[in-house]
Protein backbone atom coordinates (compact mmCIF):
# COMPACT_ATOMS: atom_id res chain seq x y z
CA UNK A 1 0.00 0.00 0.00
CA UNK A 2 2.81 2.45 0.86
CA UNK A 3 4.57 1.79 -2.44
CA UNK A 4 1.45 2.58 -4.46
CA UNK A 5 0.82 5.73 -2.39
CA UNK A 6 4.41 6.85 -3.02
CA UNK A 7 4.02 6.24 -6.74
CA UNK A 8 0.76 8.16 -6.75
CA UNK A 9 2.36 11.12 -4.98
CA UNK A 10 5.39 11.05 -7.30
CA UNK A 11 3.06 10.99 -10.31
CA UNK A 12 1.08 13.92 -8.95
CA UNK A 13 4.29 15.95 -8.41
CA UNK A 14 5.42 15.27 -11.99
CA UNK A 15 1.98 16.21 -13.32
CA UNK A 16 2.06 19.49 -11.35
CA UNK A 17 5.53 20.31 -12.67
CA UNK A 18 4.40 19.70 -16.25
CA UNK A 19 1.34 21.91 -15.71
CA UNK A 20 3.48 24.76 -14.35
CA UNK A 21 5.94 24.51 -17.24
CA UNK A 22 3.09 24.43 -19.76
CA UNK A 23 1.41 27.44 -18.16
CA UNK A 24 4.66 29.36 -18.41
CA UNK A 25 5.00 28.61 -22.09
CA UNK A 26 7.84 26.11 -21.61
CA UNK A 27 11.54 26.78 -21.64
CA UNK A 28 11.30 29.17 -18.70
CA UNK A 29 9.06 31.70 -20.42
CA UNK A 30 6.22 33.12 -18.32
CA UNK A 31 3.31 33.46 -20.71
CA UNK A 32 -0.10 33.93 -19.06
CA UNK A 33 -2.75 31.51 -20.38
CA UNK A 34 -4.52 34.27 -22.34
CA UNK A 35 -1.23 35.90 -23.37
CA UNK A 36 -0.53 33.68 -26.35
CA UNK A 37 -3.60 34.91 -28.19
CA UNK A 38 -3.15 38.56 -27.25
CA UNK A 39 -2.93 40.86 -30.26
CA UNK A 40 -0.85 43.99 -30.51
CA UNK A 41 -2.97 47.06 -29.84
CA UNK A 42 -0.75 49.01 -32.24
CA UNK A 43 -0.83 49.16 -36.01
CA UNK A 44 2.50 48.97 -37.85
CA UNK A 45 2.43 52.61 -38.91
CA UNK A 46 5.69 54.35 -39.87
CA UNK A 47 5.74 56.14 -36.48
CA UNK A 48 5.19 52.92 -34.50
CA UNK A 49 7.88 51.09 -36.50
CA UNK A 50 10.29 54.00 -36.06
CA UNK A 51 9.72 53.92 -32.29
CA UNK A 52 10.07 50.12 -32.22
CA UNK A 53 13.30 50.27 -34.20
CA UNK A 54 14.67 52.92 -31.84
CA UNK A 55 13.83 50.90 -28.71
CA UNK A 56 15.20 47.75 -30.39
CA UNK A 57 18.43 49.62 -31.20
CA UNK A 58 18.91 50.79 -27.63
CA UNK A 59 17.71 47.70 -25.73
CA UNK A 60 17.76 44.60 -27.95
CA UNK A 61 20.42 45.05 -30.60
CA UNK A 62 23.34 44.36 -28.27
CA UNK A 63 22.25 40.69 -28.07
CA UNK A 64 20.02 40.18 -31.12
CA UNK A 65 22.26 42.17 -33.49
CA UNK A 66 21.36 45.09 -35.75
CA UNK A 67 19.41 42.84 -38.14
CA UNK A 68 17.88 40.65 -35.37
CA UNK A 69 19.90 37.54 -36.28
CA UNK A 70 20.97 36.78 -32.68
CA UNK A 71 24.56 37.73 -33.38
CA UNK A 72 24.96 40.88 -31.29
CA UNK A 73 28.22 41.50 -29.41
CA UNK A 74 26.65 40.58 -26.04
CA UNK A 75 24.95 37.40 -27.28
CA UNK A 76 26.23 34.37 -25.38
CA UNK A 77 27.97 32.06 -27.88
CA UNK A 78 26.90 29.01 -25.84
CA UNK A 79 23.26 30.13 -25.69
CA UNK A 80 22.88 32.73 -28.45
CA UNK A 81 20.04 35.21 -28.57
CA UNK A 82 17.10 34.20 -30.76
CA UNK A 83 17.30 34.80 -34.50
CA UNK A 84 14.31 37.10 -34.91
CA UNK A 85 14.55 36.89 -38.71
CA UNK A 86 13.62 33.19 -38.77
CA UNK A 87 10.13 33.23 -40.27
CA UNK A 88 9.58 29.57 -39.43
CA UNK A 89 9.38 30.59 -35.76
CA UNK A 90 6.56 33.10 -36.34
CA UNK A 91 3.77 30.62 -35.57
CA UNK A 92 5.35 29.81 -32.19
CA UNK A 93 5.85 33.51 -31.44
CA UNK A 94 2.65 35.44 -32.15
CA UNK A 95 2.18 38.97 -30.81
CA UNK A 96 1.28 38.01 -27.24
CA UNK A 97 4.15 35.56 -26.87
CA UNK A 98 6.66 38.13 -28.14
CA UNK A 99 5.23 40.73 -25.77
CA UNK A 100 5.46 38.49 -22.70
CA UNK A 101 8.94 37.25 -23.60
CA UNK A 102 10.14 40.84 -23.70
CA UNK A 103 8.07 41.79 -20.62
CA UNK A 104 9.15 38.89 -18.39
CA UNK A 105 12.50 37.76 -19.82
CA UNK A 106 14.08 34.57 -18.49
CA UNK A 107 17.32 33.36 -16.93
CA UNK A 108 18.58 30.81 -19.46
CA UNK A 109 19.36 31.61 -22.10
CA UNK A 110 19.69 35.06 -20.66
CA UNK A 111 16.96 37.48 -21.70
CA UNK A 112 16.38 40.49 -19.47
CA UNK A 113 12.88 41.43 -18.37
CA UNK A 114 11.92 44.90 -19.52
CA UNK A 115 8.70 45.33 -17.53
CA UNK A 116 10.38 47.78 -15.16
CA UNK A 117 12.29 49.65 -17.88
CA UNK A 118 9.82 50.04 -20.72
CA UNK A 119 6.18 51.06 -21.00
CA UNK A 120 3.78 48.55 -22.52
CA UNK A 121 3.37 50.65 -25.67
CA UNK A 122 7.16 50.67 -26.12
CA UNK A 123 7.22 46.88 -25.92
CA UNK A 124 4.31 46.62 -28.35
CA UNK A 125 6.19 48.91 -30.76
CA UNK A 126 9.18 46.54 -30.53
CA UNK A 127 6.84 43.61 -31.25
CA UNK A 128 5.62 45.39 -34.39
CA UNK A 129 9.21 46.13 -35.43
CA UNK A 130 10.36 42.53 -34.81
CA UNK A 131 7.62 41.29 -37.12
CA UNK A 132 9.18 43.34 -39.95
CA UNK A 133 12.50 41.51 -39.45
CA UNK A 134 11.01 38.07 -40.18
CA UNK A 135 11.97 36.47 -43.45
CA UNK A 136 9.42 34.17 -45.15
CA UNK A 137 9.63 30.58 -43.94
Amino acid sequence: MRKSASLLIAGFVVLCAVAVISAQGGNGWQIPPAGRGEQSPLKPTPDVLKKGKSVFGSRCQKCHGPEGKGNGPESDPDEPAADLTDGSRAAANPDGVLFYKIWNGRKSPKMPAFKTDLAKDEIWSVVEYIKTLRKPA
